[in-house]
């Protein structure tokens, strides 16, 4: 049984593998958290005080959260999580960065996990704290991407640095009647209508493409696009499985 996990900027999604498709576990913060109790509750609860095979992890956070996880694996399974890293080429996907390496390990895994899920052309969208779009032919060439703002970090940039109330968490409309709503609005459409525009430039690239849309703030953007839209909340976990799966030995810790 493998744990996948994938480690956010702000929060820590993940899920077993079983062998019978992914059981996706409780998402929680990382920000401000006492690790032990967390882990030993949307972990050590959930696999029934059974060990994992191995742990494989997307991590974007640097070393904010990773050593301090791997030395709590370290404790409770005696396993060291083997790094998703990116790379210049995997199963007939190419990477288009010019320094491969430098793309984030969350889109390399969305889009690994999309190459091996869907056929053709690709648009993948992956929004979270920040939204990120990239580009696949149907031959599995990377054409590169595109990183915009979260609708949430858009909220939290207006709340900053202006005297506007926080949005509202409520239904997005185009106009609204009071502040926060309208905030709500704003960066809803200024997110979607980035990306449709975007989608657009990807198809007079490649063709009609298949646009699949995952993380947090997916279906902010799924209730708001014109242009038809897969939505995937497990894409990055299913390429972190993926790749997993050419790579399943454990790694002991020393």
């Amino acid at each position: 049984m493998k744990l996948l996990v994938d480690i956010g900027n702000s929060r820590v999604k993940s899920a077993l593998d079983d062998g019978n498709g992914l059981r996706p576990l409780e998402t929680f913060a990382w920000n401000d958290v006492f690790l032990h109790e967390v882990l030993a509750r949307h972990w050590i609860n959930a696999l029934e005080h059974e060990s994992p095979t191995s742990i494989h992890v997307s991590n974007v956070a640097g070393d904010r959260l990773l050593p301090n996880l791997t030395a709590w694996c370290c404790k409770h399974w005696s396993l060291r999580p083997i790094p998703l890293e990116s790379t210049a080429r995997f199963n007939g996907l190419v990477n288009g960065y010019v320094e491969p390496a430098t793309l984030g390990v969350d889109r390399w895994a969305a889009m690994i996990g999309a190459h091996h899920e869907y056929a053709g052309p690709l648009c993948v969208v992956d929004s979270g704290t920040a939204t990120t779009v990239d580009v696949i032919t149907a031959e599995g060439q990377h054409i590169g991407g595109a990183i915009l703002p979260g609708v949430y970090t858009m909220r939290r940039s207006l709340g900053k640095y202006t005297a506007a109330l926080f949005a509202a968490d409520t239904e997005i409309a185009a106009f609204s009647d009071n502040t926060a709503s309208a905030i709500a609005g704003g960066t809803g459409f200024a997110s979607v209508g980035a990306i449709d525009r975007l989608v657009s430039e990807a198809e007079a690239r490649v063709g009609s493409v298949t646009t699949v849309v995952t993380g947090g703030e997916s279906g902010i953007l799924e209730s708001l696009t014109q242009r038809p839209v897969v939505r995937d909340p497990l894409l990055v976990l299913k390429g972190i499985k993926v790749v997993a799966d050419t790579n399943p030995e454990s790694r002991p810790c020393d």
